[in-house]
């Protein structure tokens, strides 16, 4: 099938049949981007391009998949071996070519999350510090942010600033020390050193730059600092670069995402061809409008205007709820009310939420009002406890060195092996030169009585893994390791309901793997799951997430839930303009992912971390057009409401006045005007009347502190 079989507008037209150079296809919401990188490709290979010769990298397992299964289907050809898959997987395929030149005395185990954190309280603990003095939290933060930025732990102990910034420093050098001698890297370490793979090495950089002759990049909003240097480094010759992006739905600027890579690109490949995709074919005209409206505010943003065929549809539904519980009541019973009626499917449904703790009561009221929800972003499956304990065995056996995985599958099912055997066994192999799995079967290891015999069982179990890990289908391997590991018979024994779901999880890992794939194979697969991998379209379940995992998704029927001052925007987003207007994206990217209908609710009251707080409704609805909301007010509101001067929407707190410019009028997240400073949005407001005080972020001016008479609401 030819890309003339593909349906495309004028514009993805375009975009599809453009040649060599640099492009840059600015894709609204919505729009068709993945058609358009998907026709593009098969483009290419039916003009007689190389399909090995093109790299297309975007940033979820899932997207990757779709390109690749659509371009199957159109081509009629196996892409298992094409470059079409996410950054992380890319730079682990091109390390497992070369990584020798990198240091590694064998392929080296990629550590996730959990794994990180293990290893960053390990080091807090023997620095004699606890997580309360020294978060784990904060130091992989710290060190995830200076690895995007190319910076090992000397540039952070000469940069970081602050007091905890000489202990954090030293975390970091422990840490890097330590997935050294445990022959790993980190998520971050994947793209760094592919960086210092080209740098050091011309002739590899020559060899890759040679391969790939045409290099495509979605989502291109979210690179950082070291993606967008490995797509110039690639691409800086022959310039066939073609990037596909949104600078509306840039929103991970706080894991090193860098917008300005999309908004200067046309500067860093002057010439380019600029294609803007604004035909939206999700959503309603309505949600077009009110989500439309919601970023025109960003200053330097790329303009744009999305349109649809399709008519208005309903109006947004503005739901204005007593406290948390009544919120919740309230999306439960609209989710119920309309599967009963036949209008819809618990699938059709998504409720979204800026942080997770809000999912609580959400999750029991929809228990109550027995509405079957799936949620997303708390525990994965690959991280549960009984799954990382059976996976260590074959992280272990596949690289010997890593000491972190050895310890844990030791670990479990217990073997009565204790810290002064593992001592023991850690001087024996040092001393030897060996690993502890070498160690573990030694003769003369130093270990007796009983020790020594499940230890000797334990390192034969671990060799015999390493010798059909290469070869025999990881299934196989997982069964014969859970038979012969003693992991399932521990857990029956307890005989607990807990501890039988434990079983089945077990036994779920073990059908886990695609056909005929190595376990080395299906190890790396299950090291670059990222969350939103693991949302499954369903007609059973309704979905519940935080606003970060909605991205790339879509639902016929949405909600967003805490639209309020402090929780959207998040309190933590408003040192900056910059943060206020990630957030402003964020909003923008939950309202877009509604098909039919777009339902946003607030609380007066809410009860969150153990704190009651009364807020604002979310200066973000000042932004929506009046004559497109449909206002609901809580049954249970025992205050008389009061009309809001802002856009469209009605609440029991006492209502901003502006044409009196009382106090109200003044909240945190609310946008104003000064006759010299212009636009700016207030961070802090102190005190009362005349004399409020009110410090205020200027996009020009950066912060001030001014008396409220100095400022107006902003219309």
């Amino acid at each position: 099938m030819s890309e003339a079989a593909i349906a495309l507008n004028e514009r993805q037209q375009a975009a599809v049949e453009h040649g060599n150079g640099p492009a840059l296809i600015i894709a609204g919401a919505g729009s068709g981007k993945t058609r358009v990188i998907t026709a593009r490709v098969v483009r290419l290979i039916t003009s007689g391009i190389a399909p090995w010769s093109i790299l297309c990298v975007t940033f979820t397992n899932k997207a990757a998949k779709e390109m690749r299964d659509r371009i199957s289907g159109m081509l009629g050809i196996n892409t298992a071996g094409l470059w079409i898959s996410t950054f992380h997987a890319s730079c682990l395929r091109i390390i497992k070519e070369d990584y020798a030149h990198l240091g590694y005395p064998t392929m080296p185990t990629v550590f996730d999350a959990s794994d990180q954190k293990s290893l960053v309280k390990s080091i807090i603990k023997g620095m004699g510090k606890t997580d309360a003095d020294l978060p784990a939290s904060r130091v992989l933060s710290m060190i995830s942010k200076f690895k995007n930025e190319m910076k090992g732990p000397d540039r952070m102990a000469e940069e970081l600033l602050g007091p905890d910034a000489a202990s954090i420093s030293e975390a970091y050098q422990k840490y890097s020390q330590e997935l050294k001698r445990n022959n790993a890297v980190d998520f971050d370490d994947l793209l760094w050193l592919v960086i210092k793979l080209f740098q050091t090495e011309p002739d590899i950089l020559a060899k890759y730059r040679s391969l790939f002759q045409y290099i495509m990049v979605d989502e291109f909003q979210d690179t950082n600092l070291v993606q967008y240097r490995i797509i110039k480094l690639l691409g800086g010759e022959h310039k066939n670069v073609f990037v596909v992006g949104d600078d509306d739905q840039s929103i991970y600027q706080w894991r090193g995402a860098r917008v300005g890579n999309l908004l200067g690109y046309e500067e860093d490949f002057p010439g380019c061809l600029v294609v803007k995709l604004e035909e939206n074919y999700r959503s309603s005209g309505n949600i077009l409008k009110a989500s439309g409206e919601l970023v025109k505010g960003i200053v330097g943003r790329k303009e744009k205007s999305l349109f649809t065929s399709k008519d208005s549809g309903e109006k947004i539904t503005l739901y204005s709820a007593s406290s948390e519980v009544d919120e919740a009541i309230y999306i439960a019973g609209v989710i119920a009310g309309m599967v009963r009626r036949g209008e819809a499917v618990y699938g059709d449904f998504a409720v979204f939420y800026r942080t997770n703790a809000q999912s609580r009561v959400i999750e029991e009221c929809f228990s109550k009002q027995y509405v079957p929800y799936r949620i997303y972003g708390g525990q994965k499956f690959y991280n549960r406890k009984e799954i990382k304990d059976m996976l260590a065995y074959f992280r272990v056996s596949v690289n010997e060195m890593e000491e972190l995985s050895f310890l844990r599958a030791v670990a479990m099912p217990t073997r009565g092996v204790g810290p002064a055997t593992l001592e023991k066994l850690k001087s024996f192999a040092i001393e030897r030169g060996i690993t502890l799995t070498a160690a573990c079967v030694a003769v003369d290891n130093g270990i007796s009585g009983a020790v020594k015999t499940k230890l000797a069982e334990f390192g034969k179990l671990l060799l015999d893994i390493r010798s059909r890990a290469a070869s025999d289908p990881a299934s196989e391997v997982i069964e014969m390791a859970l038979e012969q590991s003693g992991i399932i018979h521990a857990f029956l024994a307890k005989r607990t309901a807990q501890d039988n779901a434990r079983v089945e999880n077990l036994k779920e890992l073990a059908g886990a793997p695609h056909k005929e794939e190595t376990l080395v194979d299906f190890l790396e697969r299950v090291s670059l799951l990222a969350e939103a991998d693991n949302v499954e379209e369903s007609t059973d379940y309704a979905s519940l997430m935080t606003l970060h995992v909605s991205k790339g998704l879509e639902f016929p029927y949405v909600f967003i839930s805490g639209m309020e001052e402090n929780l959207l925007p998040h309190f933590n987003s408003t040192e900056s303009m910059e943060e206020l207007d990630e957030e402003r994206r964020l909003c923008y990217v939950g309202m877009t992912r509604a098909m039919k209908k777009l339902y946003l609710t607030h609380a007066t009251v809410r009860k969150i971390y153990g704190q009651f707080s009364s807020n604002r409704p979310s200066p973000f609805l000042d932004d929506i057009p009046a004559e497109i909301i449909e206002r609901e007010v809580s049954n249970y509101v025992s205050a008389p409401v009061k009309e809001n001067k802002w856009k469209g929407t009605s609440t029991v707190s006492a209502a901003p006045v502006y044409e009196n410019i009382t106090d109200n009028a003044f909240g945190v997240g609310r946008q104003v005007i000064h006759s010299i400073f212009g636009k700016g949005v207030v961070k802090k407001c102190e005190g009362a009347g005349d004399e409020m005080k009110l410090t205020i972020i200027f996009r020009e001016a950066g912060v001030k502190k001014l008396k409220s008479r100095f400022v107006k609401p902003a219309a």
